[in-house]
This record gives C-alpha cells, structure tokens and sequence, in this order.
C-alpha cells in the first residue's frame, strides 16, 4: 500500500495501470517441423528454454495454451527432411496445417507464418535465380499458391514477411482464389535488427531485404503501402520499435496528415522509387479514400524477436525469474500503451510461459 502523500507532494496522477495484461492480448508462436516424429519435442539450442514440436506435440502445446486461456497460435511450419523440392514441402505444410487447425480446440485461431517455405543460408528469402538473386516472379507465385493453400485449410491469418514489395498484393489474390477469409498480418516495419539474429554468423544478419534501424519514415510509408495492398494487422517487429507503432497509429487515425509524410525530407531523399514501389506509392498518393478506410480497420500487433527471447533467459539466468518477468511484462505494456487501440495484441515465445508463472530459460 501507497504511503498516503499530501497533493502537492504527489507526481502521479493515477495509482492504477491504464494497461492489463490479460491471456486475450497474448498470441502465443510455435514452431513446428514435419522432419520430426510427430510426438517430437525438441530443444532449440539459440534459444533457451524453447522448442520445435513435431504435429502432434504441437496440438498438445497447442491445448496447454488454451487451458490458460491463449486464443491464438502463430504456426511457423517447417521441414528439415532433406532433398524436397519446394512443392512437396508446400504440399506437406498446407497437409500439416490442415491437421492442426482441425485438432485445435474450439475456438483457438491459427495464423500461418510461411518463413520456412523459402528461407536461404543467408537469410535472404525467396526463391533463388540461379546465382545470388532472388527470382521476384517465381517467389512471388509461391506467396500466392501459399496463401490460397492455408487459406483453403481454414487459417484464421496468414503472415507476410516485409521481404518483398508486393507480398500483401499476391497473398491477398492467393487467399481471394482458395474463396477464403483468412486474415493478412505483415511484418511491413520488419528492421533489419541484429537483435533478433546476433546469435548467428554476421553472414546472415544483413539481408539487404529489411529495413535499416532507426529508419521510421520508410518504415511507415511501408506499412501504408501494405495497408493500402491489403494488409489487415500491422505487426511491428521487433516489438520494441514502440515508435514505428506509434507513427503508425499518428498517420491512421489522421490520415489528413499523410502529405506531412510523403513530402517529408526523409521520403524525398528516396525518390525516385522505381519499378514495383513506384507503382505502389503512386497508388498510395492517388487513392487516399481506400487507403483510409483500410487505415480505420486495421489491427495492430507487437512481436518479440527471437533475440530479445534469449537475452531475457540470459538475465533470468543471472539475475532470477522474477526481473526477466518485470521487464518482459514492462515491455508488452509499453508496446500496448504505443499501439492504443482495441485488438492490439502481442506474439511473443515467452506466452505460455509468462501465464504459468515461469519464463523461457
């Protein structure tokens, strides 16, 4: 209890959180790999305290969250068994996919997020063109045959990953073919952070796909250009880029404010765009009725990379539990505090974790 102070000797104005953290805010990721026996659970070395399930570990993992109320699993589907080609993976995953999304309990809802399906060593994704590019047609094919493929297996969210410029555009016509309602998370802000990979060779660190740290406005004016192909949850990642969220936020709910953004310094000093995201910023620029309305009903989600997930083991491991708990849960409320709105909600590994009382260590 609060000692009681006189009213001139007081800064605070409230004694209550504004923000609680509740399992309905929570989104709970999961890696799961079809190279495993199905009842695999499997350490992750990097990562302390996290695992990578074969299908049917996964849906236990799955009603664990559940029973402590998590509604909503971010499903990364991989496949270590060597030698396929990426048809039969996808064959594989969208087969995966279906088995977990019909075994889940009633009312959990299953994002797909395809990272797996077209990872290189480096880091870069997509599908190679024969030496060190990325083949934009052939990659931009496998985005749409992925989405109308977990779209047809009843997902609830399928994410795109801020690679490439166009992802939001073909995945939208992918899940429109299948007949689906699956929803579209991007990763539009996704920063090229060496938090989230620091525990990789440097090789793989700069992918040259991502965006630059510190670089707020082409990190808005992405997510605009997502929002406007029809991106439907923003997913600001690394979570603690609480700016980008909250710039975000500033130019969604004032879109009368947007000419502040593209004729700002920062974006002027881009131009020219060429090819793909010429097309899509003079789309931006010239359809701002659609680009508002898809502004007011879009969701805004935080996720903690990877990296952030170790470095708090890594204090829990020195300094106990219960710091790496207050500052993980000091994090989400500043992130939720940034985002503003109802809906928003956090994917982070620590989830299940954080509501049975522990933490990833």
């Amino acid at each position: 209890m609060l000692r009681k102070l006189p009213a001139n000797a007081r800064r605070r104005l409230s004694d209550d959180h504004l923000i609680q953290i509740t399992s309905d805010l929570l989104v709970q990721p999961m890696d799961v790999d079809l190279g495993l026996p199905e009842d695999a659970q499997v350490p992750v070395k990097s990562i302390p305290g996290w695992f990578t399930y074969g299908a049917a570990s996964a849906l236990e993992r799955m009603k664990e969250g559940h029973r402590l109320g998590v509604q909503e699993f971010v499903l990364r589907i991989s496949d270590s068994t060597p030698g396929l080609p990426v048809s039969s993976r996808l064959d594989r995953h969208s087969s995966t996919t279906a088995q977990l999304v019909s075994g889940a309990p009633d009312g959990m809802r299953c994002t797909v997020d395809p990272f797996a399906l077209a990872l290189n060593p480096d880091g870069s994704w997509g599908i190679r063109d024969g030496s060190s590019g990325i083949d934009a047609a052939a990659t931009y094919s496998l985005v749409q045959d992925v989405a109308a493929a977990v779209a047809s297996c009843g997902v609830h969210g399928i994410v795109t990953l801020g690679r490439l410029p166009k992802e939001v555009q073909y995945t939208r016509e992918g899940i429109k073919s299948a007949g689906g309602t699956t929803r579209i998370y991007s990763f539009s802000q996704n920063s090229e952070t060496s938090t989230a990979y620091v525990y990789l060779s440097p090789d793989h660190r700069d992918t040259g796909q991502k965006i630059l740290p510190g670089n707020l406005p082409e990190m808005t004016l992405w997510a605009l250009m997502d929002v406007f192909q029809g991106t439907e949850v923003s997913v600001t990642k690394p979570l603690e880029n609480f700016h980008a969220t909250l710039d975000l936020v500033h130019y969604a709910s004032h879109v009368e404010l947007m000419d502040e953004l593209f004729g700002s310094s920062a974006v002027r000093s881009m131009h020219p765009f060429s090819g793909d995201v010429a097309e899509l910023f003079a789309g931006l620029q010239a359809d701002r009725d659609t680009l508002a309305k898809r502004l007011n009903n879009l969701e805004f989600y935080g996720y903690t990379v990877s990296g952030s997930t170790r470095a708090l083991a890594h204090l829990a491991a020195a300094d106990g539990v219960a710091l790496a708990r207050a500052r993980l849960e000091e994090s989400w409320m500043n992130w939720l505090a940034a985002a503003g709105r109802p809906g928003s909600k956090i994917i982070d590994r620590n989830v299940v974790s954080y509501l049975s009382g522990g933490l990833l260590f």
